[in-house]
């Protein structure tokens, strides 16, 4: 499946037309803040030249980290801002991407990584299964502030969720409403690259604590309706 996906991604990569100034620039997934400005201003001509073309190679790339849990979409989160701005299109179009891309790596789990995930994190599993059943009637609110909250390693919850039985269809709509937040945070940021270093300067410890907050009054607000139905049925 990497294999047969990072084939098509090639192909797409290969085929990319030239510039109208004859030029045909090197594109490829930034490795750094300063590296991505480089690559900000090739792509821009490109979607001058080209616009249905980069849209689909960043989408396609972006997808492709998404699904096999590559570490970067921070910098593709400002690639975005940069290219497409935060609305209409940037911000809406990154955490779409973000919930294809991760349901794809649920896939992958559920149908080929079973095995192998169990043997390596049955701990966690058992955690978070743990978790999932105390909040079983407001799982989706649930999975929505995981998400929210800034420090949850999302691969490990991508791969996992298929051995707790959450279904795809909650889960995808988890992570387009959770993931919203941290999008917006690089998106925005992207807008503004050039005054952006380093990754540091985009999830600043303010902005980190405006998600902690978020995240916490999701898992309170979620903690005080279960209490209330519980209250209810008594």
């Amino acid at each position: 499946m990497f294999a047969t996906a990072s084939f098509a991604l090639w192909l797409l990569f290969i085929s990319r037309p030239p510039l109208k100034s004859g030029i045909t620039p090197d594109l490829h997934f930034p490795r750094s803040v300063s590296d991505l400005r480089v690559l900000a201003d090739v792509s821009s001509a490109y979607q001058r030249d080209h616009y249905s073309y980069i849209l689909a190679l960043f989408s396609a790339a972006y997808v492709y980290k998404q699904t096999f849990a590559i570490p970067g979409s921070a910098l593709l989160n400002l690639l975005g801002g940069a290219l497409l701005g935060c609305w209409p299109l940037g911000l809406p179009l990154c955490c779409l991407l973000t919930a294809i891309g991760a349901s794809n790596c649920f896939l992958l789990s559920h149908l080929a990584g079973r095995d192998l995930v169990v043997s390596k994190f049955s701990s966690t599993i058992e955690r978070l299964r743990e978790k999932l059943g105390d909040n079983k009637q407001q799982m989706f609110v649930y999975l929505v502030s995981v998400r929210v909250f800034p420090m949850t390693p999302n691969w490990l919850l991508n791969i996992t969720a298929p051995l707790l039985d959450v279904p795809l269809s909650l889960f995808f709509l988890s992570v387009l409403i959770g993931l919203v937040p941290y999008n917006l945070v690089c998106v925005q940021a992207g807008e503004m690259l050039s005054e952006v270093r380093s990754l540091d300067d985009v999830l600043t410890p303010r902005r980190i604590l405006a998600l902690l907050t978020l995240a916490l009054a999701v898992l309170t607000l979620s903690h005080f309706t279960q209490k209330a139905k519980n209250k209810h049925s008594d």
